[in-house]
């Protein structure tokens, strides 16, 4: 691993000219401050954070707290959060409160609690450590979050929930245009029997706004809202791939399905192969979040495209600003979201 010396040496300056062009501590001549970057570039150095602590007592260091690891959508949003915090300097510490149920009919008595508990020991634990802002990804319910929020006073932002405040940020997604325009293009390839495969959600989380526009796309296009075509998937694969199956068993099946999430989807398009339905000649799919991982799924997956990388970029560089201006006063930022066609939606064939 490259040290500060490594870099002084590869860039013909002294160790303290690089420590000043890493902190900024000093003004430093552009041609020498040029050197000093492409050597730090040349030999993939990264500053050590804790080193800088000590000597400045800042750590320069952001937490994440998220509901579980197994998120691949909030995966890709946290590559965006690193890839800015990096670039601004920043250490990035993440925790998960590891929810692995995502359905509260399915929670055992406590073990929600358990899972909140969890949830505010890890804030509590980067407030602690001296952490100059947070992402939040909660499960706490909303008038909880907001208190701990407020307690805390530190620099945050709120992800995917609408519950605002003094000192932090809300950015979520407009899940409502989403859905809409997959709704809007399953209508357009003639389906009519259309189910949804759910997620649980707060009413503060935008993830509510997904089943509102299934339903009004339906009323708009003069078809009845079947609301015995709708299933809770939990977010979970398996749990998807059994409510596929159900769907599917009925003496009408539906023609097409949405699923809150990609992975659901993908368990959806297993159910379908398992039940003899061909996907899309038979049975329409589109999931939701536009991983990368739809670009190589057979047939490759239709998809809601939520902007997940950027979002992470802004939200980190929102909190930056936040870090550096504390009273900077509380924004909403609403994502459009984008119906991305690829090979799992066909028109509609008359069975």
């Amino acid at each position: 691993m490259a040290t500060l010396k490594d870099v002084a040496a590869r860039a013909g300056v002294s160790y303290t000219t690089v420590s000043h062009v890493i902190n900024g501590t000093r003004t430093v001549a552009e041609e020498t401050r040029e050197r000093v970057e492409r050597a730090i570039r040349e030999l993939a150095f990264r500053p050590n954070m804790a080193a800088k602590a000590l000597r400045t007592g800042e750590t320069a260091t952001v937490g994440v707290v998220s509901i579980s690891g197994n998120d691949l959508y909030f995966a890709e949003v946290l590559h965006g959060v690193q890839e800015r915090a990096w670039n601004g300097r920043f250490g990035v510490l993440i925790s998960y409160s590891e929810l692995t149920d995502c359905c509260p009919e399915h929670w055992s008595d406590g073990y929600y609690a358990d899972i909140c508990d969890r949830e505010r020991g890890h804030l509590e634990g980067f407030a602690d450590k001296g952490v100059q802002g947070v992402i939040v990804n909660s499960l706490q319910e909303d008038a909880e979050l907001e208190e701990q929020l407020r307690s805390l006073n530190l620099p945050a932002v709120l992800f995917q929930r609408l519950v605002k405040g003094p000192s932090w940020d809300n950015f979520v997604c407009d899940d409502y245009l989403g859905t809409s325009q997959a709704m809007e293009r399953l209508i357009s390839l003639g389906h009519r029997r259309i189910a949804l495969v759910e997620g649980f959600g707060f009413e503060s989380h935008t993830v509510q706004f997904r089943k509102r526009a299934w339903a009004d796309a339906l009323t708009r296009a003069g078809i009845g809202v079947d609301r015995t075509l709708v299933r809770n998937g939990r977010y979970d694969p398996a749990v998807s791939l059994k409510k596929t199956r159900e769907l599917l068993a009925l003496s009408d099946p539906p023609t097409a399905i949405l699923y809150y999430s990609d992975s659901m989807a993908m368990a959806g398009i297993r159910a379908a192969r398992d039940a003899g339905f061909s996907v899309p000649d038979d049975l329409s799919i589109i999931g939701y979040d536009n991983l990368f991982t739809d670009e190589y799924s057979v047939p490759r997956l239709s998809s809601v495209n939520q902007m997940s990388h950027r979002i992470g970029l802004e939200m980190m560089t929102r909190l930056a600003e936040r870090i550096e201006n504390p009273g900077l006063e509380p924004i909403v930022r609403r994502y459009p979201q984008e119906y991305i066609e690829r090979e799992s939606t066909a028109r509609v064939r008359v069975r």
